[in-house]
């Protein structure tokens, strides 16, 4: 469900806030905010009216504890600015935020005291077009619903292979921390094998094999035109672990190939996992998607 984040602009600001960069907000609101979850910008001033209106929108990334274990601080995935604000007031009547109101609160009128609240699907609709822009369907929620695991990875792919890979590499995290459907999407794919040491993922309670993905940074750091899957191995958790926190770990490029050294593993050349290998896989192995 969308959001609204309280930020001024036109007067001070006793947080520390960097607009469209990052949220910083005290900690009773935690609950109320999730990486993943899409925003409006909200500029609210109870003595002058022309200063409440809606300005801009964007996409949760990480969220942070700060030091004083006061506040927290929200980093944007993505945050753009409208190119024209959009006034609280529904020009068909009553308050924007008042529409559909019964899905989130029992109060037509919007709590407007709240810096971080909820807001529906319609009203937030209706602010984009207001502001002029058109509504599509939420990306991350198209690719984790693909019934295809290789359309999945297609999407995400296409979604994302413009990004620099900075932008990238906090977008196919954020799929990899909110959900399974990347991890799925391979698993279905390649099998619930670790594609370091090889080990088969453990059967969880629901008969499902479990295992994991890593996002390899360093790679996709040296080379912008690379697929964002190429990016994605599936481990398991001691592999996993151990690449996070191992003392002895080397992971180097070598091209179509990953190379990996594990403390416990001497070298293991991998794959990397483009549409084309993943289309192989699916090939030799008969996979019925």
């Amino acid at each position: 469900m969308p959001i609204i984040l309280s930020q001024r602009v036109d007067t001070g600001s006793d947080y520390n806030d960097v607009p469209f960069v990052v949220y910083h907000f005290p900690k009773r609101y935690r609950r109320q905010i999730n990486p993943g979850d899409l925003f409006l910008y909200y500029q609210g001033n109870r003595v002058k009216k022309e200063q409440r209106y809606y300005f801009g929108t964007g996409i949760i990334g990480r969220i942070e504890l700060c030091e004083d274990g006061e506040h927290y601080n929200a980093w944007f995935l993505e945050a753009k600015q409208f190119t024209r604000r959009v006034p609280i007031y529904n020009p068909a009547g009553g308050y924007y935020e008042s529409l559909d109101y019964t899905s989130i609160r029992k109060s037509e009128t919007p709590p407007w005291q709240n810096s971080i609240r909820p807001v529906s699907e319609s009203a937030f609709s209706a602010i984009l077009a207001a502001a002029g822009l058109q509504r599509t369907d939420d990306r991350y929620g198209v690719i984790e619903n693909a019934e295809n695991p290789l359309q999945a990875i297609r999407l995400l792919n296409e979604t994302y292979k413009e990004c620099s890979p900075q932008k990238r590499d906090r977008m196919v995290s954020l799929h990899i921390e909110r959900g399974t459907r990347i991890t799925s999407s391979l698993k279905k794919l390649l099998g619930p094998f670790c594609q370091i040491c090889g080990a088969e993922g453990f059967v969880k309670h629901n008969g499902d094999r479990y295992i994991e993905a890593h996002h390899l940074v360093q790679i996709a750091l040296s080379a912008s035109s690379s697929l964002c899957s190429d990016n994605v191995i599936l481990v398991c958790p001691n592999c996993h672990r151990e690449l996070h926190y191992g003392r002895d770990v080397e992971v180097a490029d070598r091209g179509d190939e990953i190379l990996i050294s594990l403390g416990n593993v001497r070298e293991r050349l991998i794959r990397k996992n483009t549409v084309e290998y993943l289309e192989d896989c699916l090939i030799n192995n008969a996979t019925v998607i």
